[in-house]
């Protein structure tokens, strides 16, 4: 009967504990779980940014391995300070197997740059137009890299003048 009479005192000690419990231990649980899923938000985008940037890495990757196998190929192409006098007698066969007539082909001062040096020759050709441009394709079938700088035409005799300027290359800074 007793216990009747004090129903009041027990609900309220009740409710004193349930909010106890609430307070104390249910809602630094839910502070908790909030912060946690904000942390989980940011570490979602955070994944997200990286796998982007490990897609950008691979296609990296793949460039760099592209440009590593041009670099070979070039560096094969390149000829060495030696072969230089050779590949005067390919310019030389060019003209030859081209059918025109070299007037002039004289090397000009090499121009070093940040690794690699570029070795400049300036000639002067009497040709037609298309012996000039079978001269231009046998350059570019060349087993040694050989680039046509510039060349202008112009009327000599009753042939085409060509004065042009070619260059290669030499891996590493410095003079030949």
């Amino acid at each position: 009967m007793r216990d009747r009479e004090h129903w009041a005192v027990y609900l309220v000690v009740w409710v004193g504990c349930l909010f106890a419990v609430l307070y104390f231990v249910l809602f630094p649980l839910l502070q908790r779980m909030a912060t946690l899923e904000g942390e989980k938000m940011r570490l979602l985008q955070e994944i997200t940014v990286l796998q982007r940037k490990a897609a950008e890495l691979r296609r990296l990757e793949e460039r760099l391995q592209e440009l590593e196998a041009l670099a070979r190929t070039l560096s094969r192409r390149l000829p060495e300070e030696q072969e230089i006098p050779d590949l005067l007698i390919t310019i030389e066969d060019a003209a030859f197997l081209s059918h025109l007539e070299l007037l002039s082909l004289k090397p000009e001062p090499p121009k070093p740059q940040e690794g690699y040096t570029e070795l400049p020759f300036s000639g002067s050709v009497r040709t037609s137009f298309q012996s000039f441009l079978f001269f231009l394709n046998y350059l570019r079938q060349s087993p040694r890299l050989i680039q046509v700088e510039g060349f202008s035409f112009g009327k000599d005799q009753e042939a085409f003048r060509v004065d042009f300027l070619l260059s290669t290359y030499l891996l590493g800074g410095g003079k030949p």
